[in-house]
C-alpha cells in the first residue's frame, strides 16, 4: 500500500499534537516529504481542511488516528509469509529450512510472482 511509513516515522506520530499543521510542518515532524501528503494521503481521504486562501491544514491527532486505521499492521498466519512484490501475505510454497548465523529460517517462493521469501523461525543464540 502506498504511503506506508517506516518504523521510526510511525514512532514519530506520537509527537503530533492536537493542533493544525501545514503539510510542510507535518512532514518534517514525522519524517517524510510534503509531496507524499498531496500525492498519497489526500487522494486516500486524509481528514484535512482548507482555509479561505486555499491552504491545507491537518490536525495532528486526526492524522495519527487516520493513519493507524488505514494502515494496519498485517498479521501473518503460521503457514504464511509476506511478499514484497505482491504486497500481502501469501502461503508458504516449496519450503526449505536453513540455518545461518544462529538463526533458523524457512525459505520459500511466492506462488503468484515467484519471488524468493524468508520467514525466521528460531534464534539459536537467544535463551
Amino acid at each position: 500500500m502506498r504511503g506506508r511509513l517506516k518504523a521510526q516515522q510511525v514512532h514519530n506520530l506520537r509527537k503530533l499534537l492536537d493542533m493544525l499543521y501545514t503539510p510542510a510542518e507535518l512532514a518534517s515532524t514525522v519524517g517524510f516529504t510534503r509531496r507524499q501528503i498531496y500525492r498519497v494521503y489526500v487522494p486516500e481521504g486524509l481528514p484535512c481542511q482548507r482555509d479561505e486562501t486555499g491552504h491545507l491544514w491537518i490536525n495532528g491527532c486526526e492524522f495519527r488516528n487516520w493513519y493507524r486505521t488505514n494502515y494496519k499492521k498485517t498479521k501473518l498466519g503460521p503457514n504464511e509469509t509476506y511478499c514484497l512484490t505482491c504486497k500481502g501475505p501469501v502461503p508458504i510454497y516449496k519450503p526449505q529450512t536453513f540455518e545461518k548465523g544462529g538463526m533458523i529460517f524457512i525459505q520459500s517462493f511466492c506462488p503468484h510472482c515467484g519471488r524468493k521469501l524468508a520467514r525466521f523461525q528460531k534464534n539459536l543464540w537467544k535463551k
